[in-house]
């Protein structure tokens, strides 16, 4: 009997991070063995998209696809030589959007085949209790599975190259190097989990209890971008 565990979970934050902002909604079901099923709704913002536009511009391979098509074709084609993943599918809605189903034999196993380590730290399920930290102590363990985050095209958007630097001076880079509307693209961002637990919730630290089976954890883009402090949160259920 499959018991139910819905979030907006690790390959939402990894797309999420990736394309710098979009609107990204995973529902994870997973049973007692911590096997289940995903299904994963991706819409990029057109400013962002032409973003992602000019990256493809300087991109050494010219083709028709674009940085986004190619970032969720990588995804899809990890997933699909997993060893824990099958029945993957992703298929394009339009130009800015992707709807994408799967399943996977276990939570350990679907991170495997994203490329994490073994003892990766990022997410992490024991028992009942999920809990989730990113900080610069970890954040290269996420750059293993979303490669992206290394490209050289990218990296100077990221906290690797940004320690240290206040949120306005931030701002004003990214209205340099992206035009006008990027500070307020940005500022306007906000990555949302929301998880719903196959009991009643006990504790929590970092979100919000929505009701007895609902928590909420939401942080903005810019604070990913920086990661002057750690991202986290805990909840468990019984």
């Amino acid at each position: 009997m499959k018991t139910s565990l819905r979030l907006t979970a690790f390959l939402g934050i990894a797309l999420s991070f990736v394309l710098t902002s979009c609107a990204v909604t995973e529902n994870l079901s997973v049973d007692k063995q911590n096997g289940g099923d995903s299904s994963v709704n991706l819409k990029v913002e057109n400013f962002f998209q032409d973003v992602l536009a000019d990256f493809n511009e300087f991109s050494t391979t010219k083709d028709s696809s674009t940085v986004l098509d190619n970032a969720v074709k990588e995804l899809e084609t990890s997933l699909q030589k997993g060893k824990g993943t099958k029945d993957v599918k992703f298929t394009k809605k339009d130009a800015n959007a992707y709807e994408g189903t799967f399943t996977f034999t276990s939570l350990s196993s679907l991170f495997a085949d994203l490329g994490a380590d073994k003892d990766q730290t990022i997410l992490v399920q024991s028992g009942n209790t999920l809990t989730f930290r990113l900080d610069m102590e970890n954040y290269e363990q996420l750059t293993k599975i979303i490669a992206f985050l290394k490209d050289k095209n990218f990296e100077p958007f990221g906290p690797t190259y940004n320690q240290g630097i206040s949120e306005s001076d931030y701002l004003d880079m990214i209205s340099f190097m992206l035009g006008e509307e990027g500070p307020d693209a940005i500022k306007n961002s906000q990555i949302t989990l929301n998880l719903k637990t196959p009991g009643t919730i006990t504790s929590f630290t970092g979100g919000k209890k929505l009701d007895d089976t609902s928590f909420q954890f939401s942080f903005p883009l810019i604070d990913f971008l920086l990661l002057q402090n750690p991202l986290s949160f805990s909840v468990s259920w019984k």
